[in-house]
Protein backbone atom coordinates (compact mmCIF):
# COMPACT_ATOMS: atom_id res chain seq x y z
CA UNK A 1 0.00 0.00 0.00
CA UNK A 2 2.74 2.16 0.86
CA UNK A 3 4.43 2.05 -2.85
CA UNK A 4 1.25 2.60 -4.77
CA UNK A 5 0.79 5.50 -2.25
CA UNK A 6 4.48 7.11 -3.56
CA UNK A 7 3.69 5.80 -6.91
CA UNK A 8 0.58 7.90 -7.44
CA UNK A 9 2.67 10.65 -5.61
CA UNK A 10 5.58 10.78 -7.77
CA UNK A 11 3.28 10.73 -10.79
CA UNK A 12 0.81 13.43 -9.66
CA UNK A 13 4.07 15.69 -8.74
CA UNK A 14 5.40 15.07 -12.75
CA UNK A 15 1.79 15.25 -14.02
CA UNK A 16 1.62 18.34 -11.97
CA UNK A 17 4.59 19.83 -13.28
CA UNK A 18 3.55 19.10 -17.07
CA UNK A 19 0.31 20.61 -16.55
CA UNK A 20 2.25 24.05 -15.31
CA UNK A 21 3.89 24.34 -18.40
CA UNK A 22 0.98 24.31 -20.51
CA UNK A 23 -0.49 27.63 -21.88
CA UNK A 24 -3.99 25.46 -22.33
CA UNK A 25 -5.17 22.31 -21.70
CA UNK A 26 -6.53 19.71 -24.12
CA UNK A 27 -7.62 15.93 -24.02
CA UNK A 28 -4.25 14.80 -26.17
CA UNK A 29 -2.31 17.03 -23.62
CA UNK A 30 -3.29 15.78 -21.02
CA UNK A 31 -3.45 12.00 -22.11
CA UNK A 32 -0.03 12.37 -22.83
CA UNK A 33 0.56 14.24 -19.59
CA UNK A 34 -0.70 11.20 -18.12
CA UNK A 35 1.19 8.64 -19.91
CA UNK A 36 4.15 10.24 -19.54
CA UNK A 37 4.20 11.01 -15.92
CA UNK A 38 3.87 7.24 -15.02
CA UNK A 39 7.77 6.05 -16.42
CA UNK A 40 9.06 9.49 -14.51
CA UNK A 41 6.96 7.98 -11.45
CA UNK A 42 9.01 5.05 -11.43
CA UNK A 43 12.34 6.08 -11.92
CA UNK A 44 11.98 8.60 -9.50
CA UNK A 45 11.05 5.91 -6.63
CA UNK A 46 14.09 3.83 -8.48
CA UNK A 47 16.58 7.19 -7.54
CA UNK A 48 15.45 7.58 -4.11
CA UNK A 49 15.96 3.87 -3.37
CA UNK A 50 19.10 3.58 -5.38
CA UNK A 51 20.68 6.40 -2.98
CA UNK A 52 19.21 4.93 -0.42
CA UNK A 53 16.77 8.20 0.45
CA UNK A 54 14.13 8.57 2.82
CA UNK A 55 12.76 11.56 3.53
CA UNK A 56 9.55 11.60 5.83
CA UNK A 57 8.06 15.16 5.43
CA UNK A 58 5.86 16.54 8.72
CA UNK A 59 2.43 18.00 7.94
CA UNK A 60 3.10 21.00 9.93
CA UNK A 61 5.88 21.45 7.30
CA UNK A 62 3.05 22.50 4.95
CA UNK A 63 2.31 25.90 6.23
CA UNK A 64 5.25 26.99 4.23
CA UNK A 65 3.55 26.44 1.10
CA UNK A 66 1.34 28.94 2.35
CA UNK A 67 3.15 32.35 2.24
CA UNK A 68 4.95 31.25 -1.08
CA UNK A 69 2.40 32.33 -3.82
CA UNK A 70 2.54 36.01 -2.30
CA UNK A 71 6.42 36.02 -1.79
CA UNK A 72 6.89 34.80 -5.20
CA UNK A 73 4.51 37.92 -6.43
CA UNK A 74 6.27 40.50 -4.07
CA UNK A 75 10.10 39.39 -4.80
CA UNK A 76 8.99 39.42 -8.81
CA UNK A 77 7.88 42.79 -8.21
CA UNK A 78 10.90 43.94 -6.08
CA UNK A 79 12.76 41.77 -8.77
CA UNK A 80 11.35 43.87 -11.66
CA UNK A 81 11.54 46.83 -10.49
CA UNK A 82 15.34 46.48 -10.20
CA UNK A 83 15.68 45.66 -13.78
CA UNK A 84 13.52 48.45 -14.44
CA UNK A 85 15.82 51.00 -13.09
CA UNK A 86 18.65 49.59 -15.40
CA UNK A 87 16.43 50.55 -18.37
CA UNK A 88 16.67 54.55 -17.17
CA UNK A 89 20.33 54.01 -15.72
CA UNK A 90 20.22 53.17 -12.60
CA UNK A 91 22.97 50.99 -10.91
CA UNK A 92 21.21 47.57 -9.51
CA UNK A 93 22.43 46.97 -5.84
CA UNK A 94 24.47 43.70 -5.02
CA UNK A 95 22.36 43.03 -2.22
CA UNK A 96 23.26 40.63 0.38
CA UNK A 97 24.08 38.05 1.51
CA UNK A 98 22.50 36.55 4.90
CA UNK A 99 22.61 33.64 7.22
CA UNK A 100 19.18 31.64 8.31
CA UNK A 101 19.97 28.92 11.25
CA UNK A 102 17.28 26.10 10.62
CA UNK A 103 15.85 24.49 13.67
CA UNK A 104 17.78 21.03 13.97
CA UNK A 105 15.51 18.11 13.08
CA UNK A 106 15.84 14.60 14.77
CA UNK A 107 16.53 11.88 13.21
CA UNK A 108 19.07 12.44 10.41
CA UNK A 109 16.97 11.87 7.58
CA UNK A 110 13.90 14.10 8.93
CA UNK A 111 16.85 16.26 9.27
CA UNK A 112 17.90 16.51 5.60
CA UNK A 113 14.13 16.51 4.46
CA UNK A 114 13.39 19.72 6.28
CA UNK A 115 16.84 21.25 5.21
CA UNK A 116 15.91 20.00 1.41
CA UNK A 117 12.32 21.55 1.60
CA UNK A 118 13.73 24.56 3.20
CA UNK A 119 16.59 25.25 0.61
CA UNK A 120 13.90 24.31 -2.04
CA UNK A 121 11.46 26.91 -1.19
CA UNK A 122 13.64 29.57 -0.49
CA UNK A 123 15.01 28.90 -3.83
CA UNK A 124 11.07 29.24 -5.06
CA UNK A 125 11.15 33.37 -4.50
CA UNK A 126 13.16 35.51 -7.58
CA UNK A 127 14.97 37.39 -4.88
CA UNK A 128 16.96 34.73 -3.23
CA UNK A 129 18.95 32.19 -3.88
CA UNK A 130 20.51 29.49 -1.69
CA UNK A 131 24.46 29.78 -2.02
CA UNK A 132 25.43 27.21 1.08
CA UNK A 133 24.23 24.11 3.43
CA UNK A 134 26.24 23.75 6.18
CA UNK A 135 25.43 20.37 7.57
CA UNK A 136 26.89 20.60 10.96
CA UNK A 137 25.48 23.94 12.48
CA UNK A 138 21.97 24.01 10.04
CA UNK A 139 22.90 27.32 8.88
CA UNK A 140 21.96 27.93 5.38
CA UNK A 141 23.39 30.94 3.73
CA UNK A 142 21.67 33.06 0.71
CA UNK A 143 22.42 35.41 -1.07
CA UNK A 144 19.12 38.35 -1.41
CA UNK A 145 18.11 41.11 -3.39
CA UNK A 146 16.28 42.37 -0.97
CA UNK A 147 13.39 42.00 2.00
CA UNK A 148 10.27 42.17 2.87
CA UNK A 149 7.11 40.27 3.93
CA UNK A 150 6.35 37.33 3.31
CA UNK A 151 9.50 36.02 3.26
CA UNK A 152 10.28 32.49 2.43
CA UNK A 153 13.68 32.16 4.54
CA UNK A 154 11.75 33.08 8.11
CA UNK A 155 8.97 30.93 6.96
CA UNK A 156 11.37 27.79 6.79
CA UNK A 157 13.12 28.70 9.97
CA UNK A 158 10.19 28.80 12.31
Amino acid sequence: MRQLAELLFWWAAAMGVWLLTLSSMSLPEVSIAAASALPCAVLAIAARRAVGGSWPPRAAWLRWAAPLPVAVLADGVRVLGRAAGVLVGRRIEDGELRPVHLPRERPAPRRHSRESMAVTLTNASPGTVVIDLDEDSGRMLLHALGSGSPSMEKAVAE
